[in-house]
């Protein structure tokens, strides 16, 4: 959730509180629900009723940029805006976010947000207007080098994710020694500690070693995965990392994952959330 003050210094100041229960939905679904209007609409009052937030990142808005501006697009633009400052952008960039938690300090932000994006959204609003996520979204239909600069980025990344997974699978099927101490490998979480750099070595074992097609899209949505996992409540993800989530041992502090054909489920489960004190920052140990 967006908290707006002011200071003598500054007149205006953005203050993410990470309020609980925290979600993080898959982009493909917040797609379906903004095509689902009772159900997305029961998911969204269910959080808001909650004080809970809505975790987004640069992924989800390049690939909602991608779609073009048609129906689609409105229909999921107007399902974000209508969960108002119950948000909070991060970063979904999981190698980012580990280094961030291995050199945090006391007083700085917590890793998982994305200061860019939240500096932008506060130069971006003209504090008068509702503060929402389309504040992020006004100028991309007129401004189209800004959607092509975050098509270009979220194409380099994609692409340079999948030639890493593509060549730790190959040497997984070819190298006997390194496939036996991937197979061997023994991972292990301290309490206390942000799991994700345990979610996200447990995960690329998980990648490497399945028979599954990696495709394009695989690489983002690890990344999707660990983040989420490591700093959510929920986490609802389509039915093949959902799978995948499950095969791994998750600390007990992660999220509970959660299918895209279990949102009712999801429902049930923030609907008896109790009451936390607001995490004002999640922060390292």
């Amino acid at each position: 959730m967006l908290k707006i003050g002011t200071s003598e210094s500054s007149p205006l100041i953005l203050t993410p509180e990470l309020t609980s229960p925290r979600l993080y939905l898959d982009y493909c679904v917040i797609g379906d629900l903004a095509e689902n209007p009772a159900l997305g609409g029961r998911l969204r009052d269910c959080l808001l009723e909650k004080e809970g937030t809505l975790y987004l990142s640069w992924a989800h808005l390049t690939e909602l940029f991608g779609l073009g501006f048609g129906p689609t697009y409105n229909s999921i633009r107007s399902y974000l805006a209508s969960f108002g400052r119950s948000f909070v952008l991060i970063d979904s960039d999981a190698v980012k976010v580990i280094d961030r938690e291995a050199n945090w300090k006391p007083g700085k932000q917590n890793p998982v947000i994305d200061e860019d994006f939240l500096h932008f959204l506060a130069s971006s609003w003209d504090g008068m207007s509702e503060l929402d996520i389309t504040i992020l979204l006004e100028d991309a239909p007129s401004d189209k080098s800004v959607i092509t600069q975050y098509q270009t980025q979220h194409r380099r990344h994609k692409e340079n994710l999948k030639q890493t997974f593509d060549g730790w699978r190959n040497r997984y099927r070819t190298d006997r020694e390194w496939r036996r101490k991937i197979d061997n490998e023994v991972y292990s979480y301290l309490p206390g500690t942000p799991p994700t750099d345990y979610i996200y070595k447990q995960m690329s074992s998980q990648c490497v070693i399945t028979n599954e097609q990696f495709n394009a899209s695989d690489g983002l949505d690890f990344e999707h995965c660990v983040v989420s996992l490591a700093y959510c409540d929920y986490v609802v993800l389509d039915k093949k990392w959902a799978r995948r989530c499950k095969k791994i041992i998750i600390p007990p502090t992660a999220a509970t994952v959660f299918s895209s054909i279990e949102v009712e489920a999801l429902l049930f489960k923030i609907q008896s959330w109790s009451k936390v004190p607001i995490q004002r920052k999640q922060l390292p140990k």
